[in-house]
């Protein structure tokens, strides 16, 4: 009788030894490192983006006259605040840094601030805009418009423009912010009754 590790017609079927038992299989796990280092760098690095977005999230988003109301509990920390810039944009340097002061406002709630860096392209009174900053105990530089003027202002370092749907001509006039309804009221009633009187 053949021996079975003769073969059929004369080919070994013998199993061949691998190579981790012949000693030549190093290279091998040199070969898998690679991808698992590859897989490792990239999980580190989508969990950096990842901590970093959740991070931005949660910052807290008021609008003026909430910021300037929790104003003690938010002390130095960094949240978001949206309002419309009023008339009267000032251009200053922060710190050796270009910066632009101007009053927000809000519900009638007006704040200072004092945004370091290039301002949003489409920045301008009367179209809202969403910051990104902390308050600041201290005046704003002489010179801004109609501030706030209440010791302190936001300083802020991220600026994005919030967009509308509304239309306004070179001409339109922004509804004044900060004035008191009844006295705002009583503005417009000596508006109507000049314009009526041909005035």
């Amino acid at each position: 009788m053949p021996d079975p590790g003769d073969g059929v017609d004369g080919v070994d079927l013998t199993p061949a030894p691998t190579r981790l038992a012949d000693g030549s299989g190093s290279g091998t796990g040199r070969r898998r490192l690679g991808p698992i280092l590859l897989v490792l760098v990239l999980a580190v690095a989508l969990a950096a983006v990842l901590f970093r977005s959740l991070g931005d999230a949660a910052l807290f988003f008021y609008e003026v006259d909430r910021a300037v109301e929790l104003r003690p509990e938010l002390d130095e920390a960094r949240f978001r605040v949206v309002g419309t810039p009023q008339p009267g944009l000032l251009e200053v340097e922060v710190d050796g840094e270009a910066a632009v002061a101007f009053t927000l406002c809000a519900a009638d709630v007006l704040a200072d601030v004092v945004h370091v860096g290039d301002p949003a392209e489409l920045f301008q009174p009367g179209v809202p805009v969403v910051l990104q900053g902390s308050w600041v105990r201290g005046s704003v530089p002489v010179g801004l418009v109609d501030p706030a003027d209440d010791g302190w202002h936001l300083r802020t370092d991220h600026m994005v423009v919030k967009h509308d749907n509304d239309y306004r001509g070179d001409g339109a006039e922004l509804t004044p912010c900060g004035v008191p309804s009844s006295e705002r009221s009583q503005e417009e009633a000596d508006e109507g009754s000049a314009t009526a009187m041909g005035g």
